[in-house]
């Protein structure tokens, strides 16, 4: 039992944290999101921001729900793996599997299109840019076509949210009472 306890130790002693890490939030400043970086757009957008005409589109928590099954089954799996004797290596190697499980998860979430669809006024924008898929959808709705996130897709113009999403492995901080 003893064996059992310090062997799950070394599991609680790590944790991964799957989001918009300091390494990744910066970003090339473009028109319009001046000043801001990634944790504050994917903020801005996965909560909404009514008094700016953004509106939500959650995108963390629909993503990380569609993998939690997973997730589960590879906390188990690592558990297991740890209580047969696997040490820190294992727990690492775990938990990088699991934070690139929910990376991905996160970035298909955002590259699937996010309702609602983007507003007129985005997508000529986008357009004005060159963006050929807001031209495609300018066309289509030009057309009498009612909007799509196929051609347009929220979350995805320079891509630089959906780039930065990743995971890191660490020490568990303690928590204060």
């Amino acid at each position: 039992m003893k064996q059992l306890v310090e062997a799950l130790d070394v599991l609680v002693q790590k944790e991964v944290l799957v989001g918009f890490p300091a390494e990744t939030s910066t970003r090339k400043e473009t028109e319009g999101d001046e000043g801001l970086n990634n944790p504050t757009i994917a903020y801005i957008h996965d909560n909404g921001a009514p008094e700016q005409n953004i509106p939500q589109r959650e995108f963390m928590r629909p993503a990380i729900n569609e993998v939690l099954s997973t997730v589960t089954r590879k906390m188990l799996g690592l558990a297991k793996k740890v209580a047969a004797g696997g040490g820190p290596d294992a727990v690492e190697q775990g938990y990088q599997a699991i934070g690139l499980t929910v990376q991905r998860a996160i970035r298909a979430k955002i590259n699937e299109g996010i309702p609602p669809p983007l507003s007129d006024r985005t997508v000529a924008a986008r357009a004005a840019k060159g963006r050929k898929g807001a031209m495609w959808e300018q066309a289509w709705r030009a057309a009498g076509a009612p909007p799509s996130l196929e051609l347009a897709k929220p979350l995805v113009d320079t891509a630089q949210l959906r780039n930065a999403v990743n995971y890191v492995v660490r020490d568990r901080k303690k928590r204060r009472k």
